[in-house]
């Protein structure tokens, strides 16, 4: 007798382009049920049936629940919004047939444990929504939230604004022939009124984080963490190193950074991140940086959406609105933020540039032996740059194509860059004037205007 083949559980990007499909057509409370149905007709048992409403609500930015029902009545105004704790639960009763535990030993943060059934628990003071093990999971049991419905909907609406800020790492992802120019026309084409490259203002904070530098390195035993890229790094030094929260630059990501920059120029437009990273979703909410960005998209989010809308971003004209330098492009990969910090010393305060030395390391273990190392005070280095992911956001588990393909393709897209530096980036003194700074270049520490823009106030983490 021929065994049967059990059923595939990796059911989530099909269901994304479902929901985003029916969200574009603007079917999505129309067609709920039937894109359950359609897909738990290959399913028998009740908890995987239960399992495919589950990944419908979180794909539709909703906690799941204990039901087969899809939506409820309480759900439509959530439906409207970023949602909270991107990282959630999605099916655990599955794990009872789980004899790895994955999640457990891929977790950085050892935020999941399990309860006396054996189902997975998150800690979420612990977690770092960095999505490993959502990949590490074999049966679907985790998934991270989207927030594509609410976001179509504002595409659709066309009250605001929107802008689109593209992380670096967006090159070669969805293609060899897919320039930037290409994806911008592609995003118009969904609606958005315009795409900025993130890293413009990753010159922005790049140029803060050399004055940070000057201010704060006097001596041989003084250094200075950089906070700009990984909110993973900055987790898992309040969680695991809170005495070395002292040395993190104040600086804030340059997701936020454009965010804030952009409202500060139209308090009325929405901002849309759009990158290789599930913790940005995470980031984009904490206290002292929520409002700068409304929505987070992945590019694997961002591929299902040009999917369901009929846009193939290679048939689109290449128009591109080029604006960062070399050094704001090489922050999409393991030591781009120390290169272009580096080279942004030697230019704006070069009796500092001979004494800079970074060390850069990338993956959780590195990090944690480099913050241990530091910790013990064996640290030869004075600018500590660290990145969660191998290959730094270009291993991002939102990602496209492998790290290392996408690393080739961010140092060509930063040589291609007219600017070498954020000083020879007209772009940046362009932002700078429209701020209301006429002169050069503000003060971008301290009190400033400017700074308080592009700073973040950080606190150790919460000891239980």
């Amino acid at each position: 007798m021929k065994k049967s083949t059990p059923p595939d559980l990796n059911i989530r990007p099909r269901i994304l382009y479902q929901v985003a499909k029916a969200a574009w057509e603007g079917q999505l409370f129309e067609r709920k049920e039937e894109i359950c149905h359609l897909l738990q007709s290959e399913f028998e048992d009740k908890a995987t049936r239960r399992l495919v409403a589950n990944q419908i609500r979180i794909a539709m930015g909703l906690e799941p629940n204990n039901s087969e029902e899809v939506i409820n009545e309480y759900d439509e105004e959530a439906l409207m919004g970023m949602g909270s704790e991107p990282i959630v639960l999605a099916n655990p009763e599955a794990c009872k047939d789980c004899k790895t535990a994955n999640c457990q030993t891929t977790c950085p943060m050892s935020a999941i444990t399990r309860d006396e059934l054996g189902r997975p628990c998150i800690d979420k003071n612990k977690c770092a929504r960095d999505g490993y093990c959502i990949n590490a999971c074999e049966f679907g049991a985790l998934a991270d939230k989207s927030q594509f419905v609410p976001l179509i909907n504002l595409l659709k609406q066309n009250t605001h604004k929107v802008y689109a800020s593209v992380a670096p790492a967006f090159t070669g992802q969805f293609g060899p022939e897919v320039t930037a120019g290409k994806l911008r026309s592609a995003l118009l084409k969904l609606g958005f009124s315009e795409m900025v490259e993130t890293a413009l203002y990753a010159d922005l904070i790049t140029i803060k984080e050399a004055f940070e530098y000057d201010e704060h390195v006097k001596d041989e035993h003084d250094f200075l963490i950089t906070s700009c890229c990984c909110p993973i790094w900055i987790k898992l030094i309040e969680n695991k190193f809170p005495d070395l929260m002292g040395h993190i630059s104040p600086s804030v990501s340059p997701m936020v950074a454009s965010g804030r920059v952009i409202k500060e120029l139209e308090p009325d437009a929405k901002v849309v991140f759009i990158g290789p990273c599930v913790a940005k979703k995470s980031e984009a909410q904490l206290p002292d940086l929520k409002g700068a960005i409304d929505f987070v998209l992945t590019f694997q989010e961002l591929a299902t959406i040009f999917e369901a809308a009929n846009v193939n971003p290679v048939e689109e004209a290449d128009e591109e609105n080029p604006l960062a330098s070399w050094g704001g492009r090489l922050y999409g990969r393991t030591g781009g933020v120390s290169a272009a910090v580096g080279t942004t010393v030697e230019k704006l305060i070069p009796r500092r540039a001979e004494n800079f030395n970074p060390v850069k390391v990338d993956g959780i273990p590195a990090c944690t032996k480099l913050l241990e190392d530091i910790r013990a005070g064996k640290l030869d280095a004075n600018f500590i740059e660290g990145m969660a992911c191998k290959g730094g956001c270009a291993g991002g588990p939102g990602r496209l194509i492998p790290p290392e393909e996408c690393t080739n393709y961010i140092n060509d897209y930063g040589n291609a860059s007219h600017a070498h530096t954020p000083v020879e980036n007209p772009q940046v003194y362009s932002i700078l004037t429209k701020l209301g700074h006429y002169n050069g270049m503000p003060a971008m520490t301290g009190s400033s205007k400017m700074a308080a823009i592009l700073a973040r106030h950080l606190e150790p983490a919460r000891k239980d």
